[in-house]
Order: structure tokens, then C-alpha cells, then sequence
């Protein structure tokens, strides 16, 4: 490799260099896609994986955490029936009304997704590893777009090895009426490294749900890297939803990217149930007036779970609202981070934005660590940020089980009740209920 590569200290590191070598020739893609890619990896040559002295990564010592790399992944007729999918996913999301789309064992399933379907609606869709061999203009804009996260290893890794994923286009003033439900999933007995590209492009007026899900039956070792790209034209909306729940040996590193155009809307939530290490980064930038984006989501986690959640909200223009809200229930030695960040650019005049974490905590060995951030350039704007972190109300508690409740079942009403303030974002009542399922079975409780 022609670039000056960092003195790496660990195995993984330097497996990650290996890996792209030995896959490269067999990457999907054109010449410009290969130059993308080499122009990605040496990135990631020159940082090696982040660490606690990185200050993004303060609180979550990837480099740490990874011993080795396992080979890519891909396993183009594993087998999965529906019964695996609603393992992995839950039967209340496998029952949802939707445009499935499915990633096994890091391939696209034509024969389990419903490609046909989405065209018949307008669609434009395609497995990503085909379009990358012709990518259309629009798609290559979408693949630059996560390049202006500044230096995300992250990101880099995944630009590098991308290979499964799909590319939607929404084309102008088409409304769609069911989600879009994009199925992540593992192969049973399989370990392996797998590394997805999702392009979502919504011209004006356009709008859409999509639903990420990500599941697993019977897999560990499965070390996943996936980065969503949404780019959001003037007036257009999309609702992008994610449910992690990922076998707990699992690495989930997951990235969202959002540009936002002039009174676009992008709302944005994820529930994590999942994976030992999960770490998720959303970056949304504005880029035109009057445009408005809602994140919220929970977090669920418990034994020696890591679960991070990283924003970065860039407003870049006047008259923009922005809204964050998280909540963290961790138990035993459960670790959760928040870390949120808010910038406004000099122009950006009439900003109104608003963060709020709150951390609910089960155990005296539990942990949370949250770092809000404002960064403000401009005079005539409103911003604000907090964070908060405590144990179950003993009052609360004890007026429940005077009122006959048994102990159990009062702790996961008064969580239940905690969680339900992220959950308010969910205003299809039918998702809500799925979400709503996940979170009872975590907390060992039925639905309502």
C-alpha cells in the first residue's frame, strides 16, 4: 500500500488490512467505486482503530475490544425460512405490514424480499453490489455523503469492504404507503465479519418509513458494520426506525447519515436490546431553511453489555428545530453512553434545538456516561441540553405493592413508564406495538 500506514498495536488492526488486501480484486464495484475504496482504507491505515484517548471514543475502547477480525462473510444460499426470521427479529415485527427487504449472512435474498413490490409502488431499488458495478449519479452523490463525517474509522472500514445492502430512490412526490422493512440477519453456525451499504435518496416531496431490524438465530462471533445513507430533498420526510437485538456476542457498529433539505423532515428512532459492544452514531446535517429532524430511542441492557449512542446535529442554515431524547435502562454490569453534540454554524440564525438523556440505573454496578455538547456560533437561537441518571423511585415502588402489585411486576411498570417517553416519537400504532412487544420481552413482561 502506497500511504503511510500507523504503527498498529493490536492483531485487529492490523487484520483489517489484511482483510481488505485479500478481498479487493472481489469487491463489487466500477473503477471509481475501487478508487473510493482504496482512498478509504488508506484513511483507516493512517488512525488504526479508535481508543479511549480519541476523544469521540472516550467512553468505548473499540480497539479493545476487538481481538481478531474473522473473514468476510458471505453466504449467498443460507438457508432461512420465516420461522428464522421471526426468531431473529420477533413475531411482532415479522407480522408488520411492510416492503421486506433481507440481508442474510451478508447477501442480499432476492427470494425472500419483496423487490417486486417496491418497484410496482414507484420504487427505485436494487441490491447494492449490482448498482455498484453501473452506479447511477444519484447513488454516488449518496456514497460521498458519509464522507463529510470527518475522519469516522467507522465509516472508512465500511466505504472500504462495503458489499451487501440496497439502494432506494424515492422519485419526486411519491408517498409510500406501507414501510420499507430491511431485514439484517446472521446464518446459523457461521462467524465472520460482514460490512453493509444502505443508499436512501427522497426527492422533493417524497416520503417514506423504513424499518432497520436486526436479528440473529443461533449465531455468534458475527462482527457487523453497517452504514444508512438518507438524503432528504426539499420537502420530503422519511422515518427511519431501528430495532437491535442481536446475539450478545456480537460487535454492532451502525451508522446513520442524514442530509436534510429545505422543510424536509427526518425522524429518527432505535430501540438496542442486543450484541456485547453496540455502538450507534447518527449524523444529521441541515441544508436547507426550515427543515426539523426528532432522535429519540432506548436502550436495554443488561450482564456486560456495551451500548453506545453518538449524535452529531449539524445545523448549517436559519430556522431549523432539532429534538433528541434518549432513555438507558442498564442492569447488572451493564455500561450505556451518551454522547450528543450540536453545532450551529455562524448563519444559522432561529436554530431552536434541544438534547435530553436520562439513564435509569438497576444495580449499584451499573454505568452511564454521558458528554452533551453545544456548539454555538450564532447569536439569536435556542438551545439547550441535559442529562440525568438515578434508581427506581423507593416511593413510587412502595405505593404500587401497597396496592397489591408484586414486587416484579411494579419494577417493570415504573420502567415501562420510564422507556414510554422515548416511545411517544412512534406515532404508527401498529410499529408502536412491535417496539412496544420488544420491550416487554426484555423486561420479561407481557404486552398490553
Amino acid at each position: 500500500m502506497d500511504v503511510p500506514v500507523q504503527q498498529f498495536t493490536t492483531k485487529a488492526e492490523q487484520d483489517l488490512l489484511d482483510l481488505f488486501e485479500h478481498a479487493a480484486d472481489a469487491l463489487p464495484g466500477d473503477a471509481a467505486i475501487a478508487a473510493m475504496r482504496k482512498s478509504a482504507i488508506q484513511t483507516y491505515a493512517g488512525l488504526g482503530l479508535p481508543h479511549r484517548r480519541v476523544e469521540e471514543w472516550k467512553y468505548t475502547d473499540l480497539r479493545g475490544a476487538l481481538d481478531s477480525i474473522p473473514p468476510l462473510l458471505a453466504e449467498a444460499d443460507a438457508a432461512v425460512s420465516d420461522a428464522d426470521l421471526e426468531t431473529a427479529i420477533g413475531k411482532a415485527f415479522m407480522a408488520l405490514p411492510a416492503y421486506r427487504l433481507v440481508i442474510a449472512a451478508g447477501e442480499f435474498r432476492a427470494d425472500l424480499s419483496d423487490v417486486e413490490g417496491l418497484r410496482k409502488a414507484g420504487v427505485e431499488v436494487a441490491p447494492l453490489a449490482q448498482m455498484l458495478e453501473s452506479p447511477p449519479a444519484w447513488l454516488t452523490a449518496s456514497l460521498k455523503e458519509a464522507g463529510g463525517c470527518g475522519e469516522d474509522v467507522v465509516i472508512a472500514l465500511n466505504t472500504a469492504l462495503m458489499t451487501a445492502g440496497v439502494a432506494v430512490r424515492l422519485p419526486e412526490g411519491l408517498t409510500l404507503q406501507k414501510p420499507i422493512h430491511l431485514i439484517h440477519l446472521d446464518a446459523p453456525g457461521k462467524a465472520g465479519s460482514i460490512y453493509t451499504r444502505n443508499a436512501v435518496v427522497a426527492e422533493e416531496g417524497a416520503s417514506a418509513t423504513l424499518i432497520e431490524s436486526f436479528g440473529t438465530f443461533g449465531v455468534s462471533g458475527i462482527q457487523r458494520n453497517v452504514v444508512t445513507t438518507v438524503s432528504l430533498a426539499a420537502k420530503s420526510a422519511i422515518h427511519h426506525l431501528k430495532l437491535q437485538r442481536e446475539a450478545l456476542e456480537t460487535i454492532h457498529l451502525n451508522v446513520w447519515v442524514a442530509n436534510v433539505g429545505a422543510d424536509a423532515r427526518y425522524n429518527a428512532f432505535h430501540v438496542s436490546t442486543g450484541a456485547a459492544l453496540a455502538r450507534n452514531q447518527v449524523y444529521v446535517r441541515f441544508d436547507g431553511e426550515n427543515a426539523a429532524t426528532d432522535i429519540s430511542g432506548a436502550t436495554l441492557a443488561r450482564g456486560t453489555q456495551h451500548c453506545d449512542t453518538t449524535l452529531v446535529v449539524e445545523h448549517n442554515v436559519p430556522a431549523c428545530e432539532s429534538r433528541e431524547l434518549f432513555k438507558l435502562v442498564l442492569n447488572d454490569e451493564a455500561r450505556g453512553v451518551f454522547q450528543g453534540k450540536i453545532v450551529v454554524a455562524p448563519d444559522a440564525q432561529k436554530t431552536d434545538g434541544k438534547q435530553m438523556s436520562q439513564a435509569l440505573l438497576l444495580s449499584e454496578t451499573a454505568e452511564f456516561d454521558s458528554k452533551p455538547e453545544l456548539e454555538i456560533y450564532a447569536d439569536d437561537v435556542v438551545c439547550g441540553h441535559g442529562a440525568t441518571s438515578g434508581q427506581i423511585d423507593e416511593e413510587l415502588l412502595f405505593y404500587l405493592r401497597a396496592r397489591g402489585l408484586p414486587e416484579a411486576e411494579a419494577r417493570a411498570l415504573l420502567i415501562q413508564a420510564f422507556v414510554g417517553e422515548a416511545f411517544e416519537a412512534l406515532d404508527d400504532e401498529t410499529i408502536a406495538d412491535a417496539f412496544t412487544a420488544v420491550a416487554a420481552e426484555w423486561l420479561g413482561t407481557p404486552a398490553e
